[in-house]
């Protein structure tokens, strides 16, 4: 069985061993040769990161991205005979228009996968109206010739595309967020700050929202530390917000931890891990903090609302930013529900350790794959 990825994820194809670099370890388990086409780097390059699976970086912009895709994809294709067409859409869905040319050029199945929708379920920034109009012209449009679509969570998502005319028969769902365990798990620690956030510092992550629950902590709680590990393009004026509410000198900033095993250990130094995001497909984080015994305070985002039973082991946030540091200012009151849900949330978990999740993805693919072969 052989596969061609049409990949936003430039990070392998620069040597980089994140999520994705993973996620191809697990599907060469399955498939004897996968083909990966990415988006142009810096230096336009070919990688090997695993045997039998082969990363191409595009060397051309971003506008003429698809075409190149349908050129090399088909070069590809004509060479090596794939049994199935992976494209992962976003943006202006390039990967998405080249697969869904080349499964009807070369009568490939390609499968779409969509992890989640700017704006949905609420809006960040002024554009995402827009970026979810063109999503959903593209799934009406193109992903129709898909044999499946495949999503991340088993709520948000689904019902979306429900409404937008998908039938359900064509929605996959397949988890992307997995963990390891060995990592993240718990361990006696000193709980030094009692909300931590962790997350790019961007838009969709709602800053004011985290600002806003420090200091309604800080006000309740006179000896109460917080901290932050992240950045981005929103740093600037989340410090100013911060500063404005007088608690700057409070929030320590970390920006990079070198390993997933300094990430663990932070997890552990916090009472809770706050995450208010407006949209996402994860958020990994949260589950990372779970694992270690770290109970969450979420918006209902992603994954949140299938894995967080409410009061259990977590806590889901309301979308105002004023209910919101209620709810998480009375908890924190409560060391004993802290404690409590913390343990459920590690046990919460398991179904994300890392084997499980790339086993199911790999295998599923696999089916597929075969499925079309016969």
């Amino acid at each position: 069985m052989k596969l061609l990825m049409l990949s936003g994820d430039r990070d392998v194809a620069i040597g980089r061993k994140g999520p994705f670099h993973a996620t191809l370890q697990g599907l060469a388990a399955e498939f004897e040769r996968i083909d990966v086409l990415t988006p142009r780097t810096t230096d336009p390059s070919k990688a090997t990161p695993h045997p039998g699976v082969f990363v191409e970086s595009s060397p051309v912009s971003r506008i003429r991205q698809s075409a190149w895709l349908r050129r090399r994809g088909g070069e590809l294709i004509h060479s090596q005979s794939h049994d199935l067409i992976v494209s992962h859409d976003y943006g202006i869905f390039s990967n998405g228009r080249a697969a869904s040319h080349l499964s009807q050029t070369f009568d490939v199945p390609y499968v779409s996968e969509i992890h989640h929708v700017p704006g949905h379920p609420q809006r960040a920034q002024w554009w995402e109206p827009l970026a979810q109009l063109l999503c959903r012209i593209y799934v009406a449009r193109v992903a129709r010739h898909a044999v499946a679509i495949r999503v991340v969570n088993q709520h948000e998502m689904p019902l979306l595309l429900s409404r937008w005319g998908v039938v359900t028969e064509r929605i996959l769902v397949l988890p992307s967020v997995y963990i390891d365990r060995s990592v993240f798990q718990p361990a006696t620690a000193v709980r030094k700050f009692s909300l931590g956030f962790v997350g790019r510092l961007v838009a969709n992550k709602n800053l004011p929202y985290v600002a806003d629950v420090f200091a309604s902590v800080a006000t309740h709680s006179p000896t109460a530390q917080f901290v932050v590990v992240g950045h981005g393009p929103e740093r600037g004026a989340f410090r100013r917000r911060l500063l404005r509410l007088g608690i700057l000198d409070r929030v320590t900033f970390v920006e990079w931890l070198n390993n997933t095993h300094e990430m663990a250990t932070l997890y552990r130094s916090m009472d809770a891990l706050l995450t208010p995001s407006l949209s996402e497909g994860g958020p990994r984080v949260c589950l990372e903090a779970m694992a270690c015994g770290t109970p969450v305070f979420a918006t209902r985002v992603g994954i949140m609302p299938d894995t967080i039973d409410h009061g259990t082991n977590g806590w889901l946030l309301p979308w105002s930013a004023a209910a919101g540091s209620s709810v998480v200012t009375d908890i924190l009151k409560t060391p004993e529900r802290l404690k409590s849900a913390g343990q459920a949330a590690s046990i919460s978990t398991v179904p994300f350790e890392k084997s499980n999740v790339l086993n199911t993805y790999a295998t599923t693919y696999r089916q597929m794959a075969t499925a079309s072969s016969l």
